[in-house]
């Protein structure tokens, strides 16, 4: 491998990256995860006995909702982004000079959270009374 003719900013930039994907994998991940919690825990407080009802019926299960919609949604414009980016620092001829492989494991992980955030996004949506 010709370590020599890659240009250490280019890496740092492409390390960079990558670490910008996982930080929003991580914030997308807390997101849906405790708008799944917020969404069941007062589902099941509401229909526990001797609990006086909701002073506004629906708003928890709205705002637990509402995370996993947004957690889902930044963690797709953040795909989005990485990907462009991605594509605009590979056209550069040394990275295939250089031999660098291709394996990108914070996009697997981006791409299994998105589809358990779209899932649990249309499994909670399916839970409200419509």
């Amino acid at each position: 491998m010709a370590a020599a003719n890659v240009p250490f900013p280019w890496i740092q930039t492409r390390l960079a990256l990558e670490r910008t994907l996982l930080a929003w994998v991580r914030t997308a991940a807390s997101m849906i995860g405790f708008g799944f919690a917020i969404f069941h825990f007062f589902e099941a407080l509401n229909a526990s006995p001797g609990v006086r009802p909701p002073w506004r019926p629906g708003s928890s299960k709205l705002l637990g909702l509402s995370l996993v919609g947004i957690g889902t949604l930044a963690l797709a414009l953040a795909l989005v982004q990485y990907l462009m980016l991605v594509r605009y620092l590979d056209d550069d001829s040394f990275r295939r000079a250089a031999g660098i492989p291709r394996f990108r494991p914070g996009l697997i992980v981006t791409i299994a959270l998105l589809a358990i955030g779209v899932a649990t996004f249309w499994a909670l949506l399916a839970r409200i009374p419509g």
